[in-house]
């Protein structure tokens, strides 16, 4: 597949590219990612919308795209003994996923919608394609996703472990 290097579309996806393209050039993702790859994948991207309790991820199913929240709140949650764990809540800018773009594996949470949400979703093999066409910027762009991940997974152990001292139990209580 080539990708196009400018966006000469025209119609109604022209503002959908135009607006997605401004959502993620400000993402952490994409901090100085060039504008033209930046626009490559706002036109290879999908968006879609969520409805409260419907689910964007299922556990245990094929991980192939990252998210990016627009607009709404996503709980992420897993199931751990038996019982519904929210590990947490993302809200507007935020995005998650991303892992998916690297590596194949199946999800280890669910993501739902707790309100009526807008996301942008970027697939694996259009993620790999667009990479192909710009190999300069594959390790910067590989090691900022890696970056954001480890940030996140400080974010969700302060939550959770903010969770245990909020209801007097310790980690070891927990396990």
């Amino acid at each position: 597949m080539s990708l196009p290097t400018t966006l000469e579309h025209k119609g109604p996806d022209v503002c959908r590219i135009s607006c997605d393209y401004n959502f993620l050039r400000q993402s952490e993702m994409f901090a100085g990612a060039p504008p033209e790859i930046i626009k490559l994948f706002a036109y290879l991207a999908k968006h879609k919308t969520y409805q409260p309790g419907e689910k964007i991820i299922t556990l245990n199913e094929k991980a192939d795209g990252s998210f990016f929240l627009v607009s709404g709140e996503v709980e992420i949650s897993t199931i751990h003994h038996d019982q519904d764990v929210t590990i947490q809540r993302l809200h507007t800018g935020a995005f998650f996923g991303e892992l998916s773009l690297l590596a194949r594996f199946k999800w280890f949470f669910d993501a739902t919608a707790t309100e009526t949400t807008e996301l942008i979703v970027i697939n694996r093999e259009s993620f790999r394609k667009l990479l192909e066409q710009f190999p300069d910027h594959r390790d910067n762009i590989t090691e900022k996703i890696i970056q954001l991940r480890v940030s996140r997974l400080q974010e969700q152990t302060t939550y959770m472990l903010d969770r245990c001292i909020e209801t007097g139990r310790t980690v070891q209580e927990g396990q």
